[in-house]
């Protein structure tokens, strides 16, 4: 009996395990690599660092500050929100 909490290794033999073998993976993502990847994703998307920020569950800002890394272009991509939010506000 559990408090309602699935086991880990439960977890890893009868889920995880047998879902990287049907994707055909040759290595074994970590359940931190999906979160990584989930972030950074979001991030490349456009997302506001603030709402990654809430749904990892970092108590600082600073902590998803370094998923930053991950875009390249994201000073580029400011640039141009900045352009678009002035452009806007010219037009009014």
């Amino acid at each position: 009996m559990t408090d309602g909490h699935i086991p880990n290794d439960w977890f890893r033999r009868n889920i995880w395990y047998p879902a990287i073998a049907a994707a055909g993976l040759d290595f074994r993502p970590t359940m931190r690599d999906l979160r990584h990847a989930h972030a950074s994703w979001l991030l490349n998307g456009g997302a506001d660092l603030q709402i990654v920020k809430e749904r990892l569950g970092h108590a600082s800002i600073a902590t998803t500050e370094r998923y930053l890394h991950t875009l390249p272009d994201a000073d580029e991509t400011a640039l141009e929100a900045l352009a678009r939010t002035r452009s806007r506000s010219t037009t009014r």
